[in-house]
């Protein structure tokens, strides 16, 4: 990662540290920056903004405000290494990991932190579309974030939070020092990390994200099959599988989406007919994306296992 610094915060002492690493997406970038700056409390947090743009690019509007410490660097720099980067330079007790895709909405730090003040070691916002009636945005936001949008159960003590855009405690995260850039590729990873630990996660509906999602069947597929690479990959990795669990995971692999399929159907029940009407329909859409899905983890648990040999 670069090393150069080019803004400095405001020296007061900030109450929440936001990591977001920017890419070549400069329009969602500046937005989901602006959200940030727009945010009532933005005296209590400091923005460490990680621009992995293009070598010529322009600098985000709004880099240079005073809460912002940017970092420059490259297509090439790793997204781990920037959070973790970004993890040891807040200043803050509570670090938020955001997506440059997503655009936090009024209110979201005052309630994230109010969460914090509780035992947690991580808290999950509440999310919205951010690019509804998109060709395939609404089925993916269905399917991808449908499980962390729970009015039917209000704000509480979860087994899991959405990962990529979650709050967490900076000392807990600490604690993981030796995996922690391993993990911050799949917070999923992380969070069951936690949670095998004994440490507990909360959701605060009071926080809401928009998220945008991908719009095309080909560009979702795409994403979930490597995703789901670096998951398993990941996941093998960080909880030290050997090969027979490695190999009964893939053996296993085409009941995946199936699984998960299941799981839906049984949360969309709570939500109302409505509801349970629409995933009937969506069901196409959720087995061939998540067949893709399948294909990726056995993907990722092949990669460990012949690098081993």
């Amino acid at each position: 990662m670069p090393e150069t610094q080019d803004q400095k915060p405001d020296p007061a002492a900030p109450e929440l540290s936001v990591i977001l690493v920017v890419g070549g997406q400069r329009k969602r970038a500046a937005a989901a920056l602006r959200s940030l700056l727009e945010q009532s409390m933005i005296d209590r947090i400091e923005i460490l903004l990680f621009d992995l743009g293009p070598e010529n690019c322009s600098a985000l509007p709004g880099s240079d405000h005073p809460r912002v410490t940017m970092t420059r660097g490259g297509p090439a720099d790793l997204l781990a290494v920037a959070r973790v980067q970004g993890v040891h330079a807040a200043n803050a007790p509570v670090v938020c990991f955001m997506e440059e895709h997503c655009e936090v909405q009024p209110g979201w730090a005052e309630a994230t932190l109010l969460a914090h003040r509780g035992p947690w070691a991580g808290v999950g916002c509440d999310f919205v579309n951010g690019n509804p009636n998109a060709g395939t945005s609404d089925k993916a936001f269905r399917m991808n974030y449908g499980v962390y949008v729970r009015p039917q159960r209000g704000r509480g003590p979860v087994k899991r939070i959405a990962g990529q855009n979650s709050a967490f405690k900076r000392d807990v995260l600490l604690r993981y020092e030796n995996q922690l850039e391993l993990m911050l590729s799949a917070d999923l990873v992380l969070q069951w990390k936690m949670a095998q630990e004994g440490n507990q996660l909360f959701y605060e509906p009071a926080a809401t994200m928009a998220h945008r999602n991908e719009n095309t069947m080909r560009s979702l597929c795409v994403g979930v099959f490597y995703w789901n690479w670096c998951f398993s990959n990941i996941r093998a990795q960080a909880f030290q599988w050997g090969f027979p669990r490695r190999a009964l995971r893939i053996v296993l692999a085409p009941l995946i989406p199936w699984v998960r399929l299941a799981r839906m159907f049984v949360s969309t029940l709570r939500l109302g007919p409505s509801q349970f009407v629409q995933l009937v329909r969506d069901i196409p859409f959720v087995l061939v994306v998540n067949h893709c899905s399948a294909a990726g983890q056995v993907a990722g648990l092949l990669n460990p296992v012949f690098r081993d040999e």
